[in-house]
């Protein structure tokens, strides 16, 4: 039997051709995320995070959120202030103490205190 002649064994050619189409459709899907990131305003950033135009701006001089600066304007990737939300989120009692639990279980005999609690582990 040929190899050339099987349905389910591809050519050499066949192959490169099938990883092309795949590159170009995941390189397309790469750049149409891209562009649905939006370009805000000081204004429509300070609606979007909920806060004053002059905090946004405060936050712009302490550089603790990511901007653009274009002919005097300030620009804001939503993506970016996104994720800057994210990282801002503080974690539960719940979530600190099961971190607190998973690094002193490590650790014979550890003893964790909440609040005003001890907890032997």
């Amino acid at each position: 039997m040929d190899v050339s002649d099987s349905p389910h064994i591809l050519s050499d050619d066949r192959i490169v051709t099938a990883i092309r189409a795949i590159i170009r459709q995941e390189l397309a899907r790469a750049l149409d995320v891209q562009q649905k990131d939006k370009l805000l305003t000081v204004d429509e950033a300070a609606e979007m995070l909920g806060l004053a135009v002059p905090t946004v701006y405060k936050l712009v001089n302490q550089n603790k959120i990511s901007f653009m600066k274009r002919t005097r304007r300030l620009y804001f990737s939503e993506q970016r202030l996104n994720d800057w939300l994210l990282r801002s989120q503080t974690q539960t009692d719940d979530e600190r103490f099961g971190a607190v639990e998973k690094t002193v279980c490590k650790q014979k005999g550890g003893t964790v205190s909440v609040g005003q609690n001890l907890f032997m582990l």
